[in-house]
């Protein structure tokens, strides 16, 4: 890319510029594109982190809206080659950008776990056949593969769900199935001093204390009577 290509595109109405790796340390091409006040989306296959940084650090100054992309300059890339660990490193160290992934692997898998690993813009090259001459054709995806990658992102943005770890409604039949609870190892007299030779933890359809509660029972005194195998709950101590 150089200076009269941007200014073209830019007549052209482009709402964004992309920046190949290329440029990505072309300082007077990148601060040209700034003065049209557009979002700038520059891959940084070729660099080291000392490079992005210093651009980032130069390009930040003028513009406010910089995405970059973790990419290795490789078609195809190898898998061993791919860092995506990077995606986290760049969250870290530019946090007021958008970070994301350029890649040039074979398939869709790694991909798919740089969306996983936090990447919020993917690029991937698209082919109308995998044969044609040119590296870059082994390395890019086919429309129906592109579809794919497509319905597979789709997935994994409704999986990340949320940080906060939960008890699920869809969970409730295996709970319910499976799930196990505190129950009486023998019958209990009322007035029993629960320990752990009075209590064990059994698959139950009835449900009592959850194991976890299991040492918080230990030296409670029972005020009903439990049979054996029968789940101890908060009504043996009314």
């Amino acid at each position: 890319m150089d200076k009269p290509s941007v200014d073209f595109l830019n007549s052209l109405g482009v709402p964004f510029f992309k920046i190949g790796s290329a440029d990505t340390t072309n300082l007077p091409l990148l601060k040209h594109l700034c003065k049209y006040n557009k979002p700038l989306v520059i891959s940084t296959g070729m660099t080291t982190e000392a490079d992005v940084c210093k651009m980032y650090d130069e390009i930040s100054k003028e513009s406010q809206q910089i995405a970059l992309l973790q990419c290795t300059s490789c078609y195809p890339t190898p898998p061993h080659n791919v860092n995506l660990n990077v995606i986290k490193a760049y969250e870290d160290l530019f946090p007021e950008a958008v970070i994301g992934y350029s890649g040039h692997e074979v398939g869709i898998g790694i991909s798919l776990a740089a969306v996983a690993s936090g990447a919020k813009i993917l690029e991937r090259h698209i082919t109308l056949d995998h044969s044609y001459k040119g590296s870059d054709h082994k390395s890019s995806l086919e429309p129906d593969e592109f579809q794919n990658l497509v319905n597979e992102i789709r997935k994994i943005e409704k999986a990340m769900g949320s940080h906060r770890k939960e008890f699920q409604e869809c969970e409730k039949p295996c709970y319910e199935k499976l799930g196990k609870t505190i129950v009486a190892s023998r019958f209990l007299e009322s007035g029993t001093l629960l320990n752990e030779d009075a209590m064990d933890v059994k698959v139950s359809v009835k449900k009592g204390y959850d194991p976890i509660n299991y040492y918080d029972l230990i030296g409670k005194q029972l005020k009903t009577e439990v049979e054996k195998d029968e789940p101890i709950s908060s009504v043996n101590f009314e």
